[in-house]
C-alpha cells in the first residue's frame, strides 16, 4: 500500500508522533511525506497534490485544522490521528495511532464519504469547503447587508455580521456555535445560518445540496470577505456574484465503525 503522511509541522507533539508513524509506514509500503514534515525525517517531500496522486490512504496527524488543510487537495481516504484539541473529525487519539494503522493495513476499516461545497465567485471556482463557507464583514462591529437566494427565490434580506453555509460535517463546527442544527453527515443538505442577524425572524435554513445558494451584498455593506473553512479568505463587494452548491467531490475518511451519534456524545456533550 502507498501511504501519504501530513502533520502539523509546527507542533512538537504532532511531529514526534508523525516520526513514529512514518517509521511504521515505511515497513508497510511506500510513504510520501508532505514537504513540511519531510524535513524532520530527512526524506523527499511532496506537495498535497502529489500525495493525492500517489497515495492510497493519507494519514494526517494534528487536529481538525490539519484535516481541513489536507482536504483542500486530498480526495483519497484520510486516516486522521488526533494530537491536537477536540479532534472531532479524527478517528483515533495519538495513543492508539499504531494500533489503528495496523487495522488499516489489515484492511479492517470502512470508508465514509462526506459532502463538500462548491463555491463560485464571479464565475471562478474557489477551493471546495469541507466544513463551511462564510461571508462576513471585515470590520469589527459593522453590519453587512445582503440578500439571500435559493435558486431564483429570495428567502431573506437582512443586516448581520455575516452568513454561514455549512455542510453536514460543518454542522458541528462554526454553524453550531451560532445556533445551527446538528446534521447527520448522511443527509444530502446544507445549512444556512445567519451570523448575529439584526432581525428577529432570521433563522437557520436547511437546503438540499443540489440547490444553488446565492448571496448578494447590498450597496451599504462595508468591507467584506468570503472565508472557506476558516483558512482561505478573499475580498467580496456588492458587485460580487457568490454561488454555493453541493460539490461533486467528497471528503473521504477511514472509519472503524463508531457512529456519528457516539462521536457527538463523546466530543460535544462531555
Amino acid at each position: 500500500m502507498n501511504w501519504g503522511i501530513i502533520c502539523k509541522a509546527t507542533a512538537k507533539k504532532a511531529v514526534s508522533l508523525a516520526m513514529n508513524v512514518h517509521e511504521f509506514l515505511r515497513e508497510n509500503g511506500e510513504v510520501f511525506a508532505e514537504k513540511g514534515f519531510a524535513k524532520s525525517v530527512d526524506v523527499k517531500g511532496y506537495t498535497l497534490k502529489e500525495i493525492n496522486e500517489k497515495a492510497d490512504i493519507v494519514v494526517t496527524i494534528g487536529g481538525d485544522g490539519t484535516i481541513l488543510m489536507s482536504l483542500e487537495e486530498i480526495e483519497k481516504p484520510i486516516f486522521a490521528i488526533n494530537s491536537g484539541g477536540m479532534g472531532f473529525l479524527s478517528e483515533v487519539e495519538s495513543k492508539y495511532a499504531i494500533d489503528g494503522l495496523k487495522r488499516v493495513n489489515d484492511g479492517n476499516y470502512n470508508i465514509e464519504e462526506r459532502a463538500k461545497l462548491k463555491i463560485m465567485l464571479d464565475g471562478k471556482r474557489l477551493t471546495d469547503a469541507a466544513n463551511e463557507v462564510t461571508v462576513q464583514t471585515d470590520r469589527i462591529a459593522k453590519i453587512l447587508y445582503l440578500k439571500l437566494f435559493v435558486d431564483d427565490d429570495l428567502i431573506e434580506t437582512m443586516g448581520a455580521d455575516g452568513i454561514i453555509v455549512a455542510t453536514p460535517t460543518g454542522s458541528t463546527s462554526y454553524s453550531l456555535s451560532v445556533g445551527g442544527p446538528i446534521m447527520d453527515p448522511t443527509v444530502n443538505a446544507m445549512i444556512i445560518a445567519p451570523l448575529a442577524p439584526f432581525k428577529l425572524s432570521a433563522r437557520p435554513w436547511i437546503i438540499p445540496l443540489d440547490k444553488n445558494v446565492r448571496m448578494q451584498l447590498l450597496g451599504k455593506s462595508k468591507e467584506s470577505k468570503l472565508v472557506i473553512d476558516g483558512r482561505v479568505a478573499v475580498p467580496v463587494t456588492p458587485k460580487s456574484d457568490i454561488i454555493v452548491t453541493g460539490s461533486e467531490k467528497k471528503a473521504r475518511f477511514v472509519r472503524f465503525g463508531e457512529s456519528f451519534y457516539q462521536m457527538v456524545r463523546l466530543k460535544l456533550m462531555r
